[in-house]
């Protein structure tokens, strides 16, 4: 007899209740417990990962096989064609194993929904018992307005979200068991996706761990001030572990309970405003479960789909390369191109610009931020899209239109940031740098004007809307 848990964007050990279950139903009778990661490159393909998020989970999946094994528990990892053959690897893995019980954590999107509702029906014809939890997520996707409905805006999910903290409060933290340890499963020899180097980012869970505690330390204070300003260090980057779960929501919430006993009450504002991100983030998530054709690539206001989008290929091009003559547009989009990240309030203000100023689907500059970004996550990636395009719930009004040069002089005043990822612009004055076309054309540099005019567009993009 044995016990499976299977491991899919939770990879870590501790606060992770599937983990947590089957520890605590072999602590008496010391029954073998196995680990399951199943991946597929046509999955990956389907959902556009970034080569560099590949990368990322194959470096924190050969250390967490590792740390597995030393808890006792032996974590194969196996490739499969797409997650319609899951159903039958998974039911194939127990029959080997002798397997009489699954755990596993809920995954929100419509396809993943789909392979755990068969993968359930087909355990449950063999006499497998199985139990799933919400490990991703500090509030499960549970939560209802007094109409009984999904909440649709962020402010009244968030009062909800923190009363359902207030009165469930956090689960208690658990160590490693005291199990023998066994051999580690072979690692795959061959993953058949492209992959780009993502060693300037740590694995492992003790390593996160710590970079989550730094920031939390000397970080989390000034995070409501600091972190609209991309020159500085003032944000986690702990977005890729959110992703991939290598750390628990949990993990950062109990955390924070230590600025503030009354957690989640009484936190500092810094600390406050990030607890904040941490709820849009799993508001996103609420949304996914509720709303199925968000994972279909459809706007959440139906209405918004007839608008008549931008069909260039030049302009896309020229926001996907950094050349559209905006500064802070440019540095972002090479930021992503060089790094596999980017600064969230300059995403912001890059996607109001491809949507709002060349009038370019948001669905294309969402499958352009996944195919690039370390920290592509479905929910909150089409999330922030749709926020930014005007198109989902809660969105920002479509009136509101960014000025892609008053942000520029806002978020990066002297244009450090600007700088660093525009190297044409590197001798350019801070006085001239948000709008540098002058001193261009009299230095004779490479670097292009402006693709658009902002002031036009808007008009443009606002009647165009405005009459949907």
């Amino acid at each position: 007899m044995a016990h499976l848990v299977w491991f899919r964007n939770d990879l870590r050990l501790r606060d992770n209740p599937a983990v947590a279950s089957a520890l605590a139903a072999t602590e008496a009778n010391d029954e073998a417990i196995y680990g399951l990661f199943l991946y597929s490159e046509k999955q990956w393909q389907r959902h556009n990962w970034a080569p560099i998020k590949v990368d990322l989970l194959l470096r924190q999946l050969r250390s967490l096989q590792q740390e597995a094994a030393e808890w006792g528990i032996a974590l194969h990892i196996k490739g499969v064609r797409d997650w319609h053959t899951v159903p039958r690897v998974v039911r194939d893995f127990c029959a080997q194993y002798d397997i009489t019980d699954v755990t596993y954590n809920s995954e929100y999107p419509v396809d993943e929904q789909k392979r755990d509702r068969a993968t359930r029906s087909w355990l449950a014809e063999q006499g497998i018992g199985v139990q799933s939890f919400h490990g991703m997520v500090l509030v499960p996707p549970v939560l209802r307005t007094q109409a009984g409905d999904y909440y649709k805006k962020f402010t009244p999910y968030y009062r909800s979200w923190l009363e359902h903290l207030r009165l469930r409060g956090l689960p208690e933290p658990y160590g490693k068991p005291e199990r023998s340890s066994v051999a580690c499963p072979d690692f795959p020899e061959r993953i058949d996706y492209p992959q780009r180097d993502s060693s300037a980012w740590v694995v492992g869970e003790n390593a996160c761990y710590e970079q989550l505690k730094q920031f939390i330390d000397n970080t989390v204070a000034d995070y409501d001030e600091d972190r609209d300003l991309p020159a500085l260090d003032g944000t986690s980057k702990l977005s890729p572990y959110w992703e991939l779960g290598v750390l628990a929501p949990q993990t950062a919430a109990r955390q924070l309970q230590k600025l503030a006993p009354e957690f989640p009450d009484g936190l500092p504002e810094g600390a406050k405003t990030w607890l904040s991100e941490l709820a849009w983030r799993e508001f996103y998530q609420h949304l996914m479960d509720a709303v199925p054709r968000l994972s279909y690539g459809k706007a959440f206001q139906q209405h918004t789909e007839a608008f008549s989008w931008n069909d260039s290929e030049e302009d896309f091009v020229a926001w996907c390369q950094g050349r559209t003559g905006y500064p802070i547009v440019d540095a972002g989009m090479r930021q992503l191109q060089a790094e596999g990240w980017m600064h969230n309030r300059v995403r912001m203000i890059v996607a109001n610009f491809l949507v709002k100023d060349l009038h370019i689907d948001w669905r294309k500059g969402e499958q352009f931020f996944m195919e690039n970004l370390i920290d592509g996550s479905f929910p909150a990636n089409n999330g922030g899209w749709q926020w930014s395009a005007s198109t989902g719930t809660d969105a920002v009004p479509y009136f509101r239109v960014f000025n892609p040069t008053s942000q520029s002089r806002k978020v990066d005043p002297d244009g450090s940031y600007i700088r660093k990822y525009v190297e044409q612009l590197a001798a350019c004055p801070a006085s001239e740098i948000h709008e540098p076309g002058k001193w261009v054309k009299k230095h004779s540099v490479d670097y292009p004007q402006p693709i658009v005019d902002h002031k036009q567009a808007r008009e443009v993009f606002l009647s165009k809307f405005k009459a949907l």
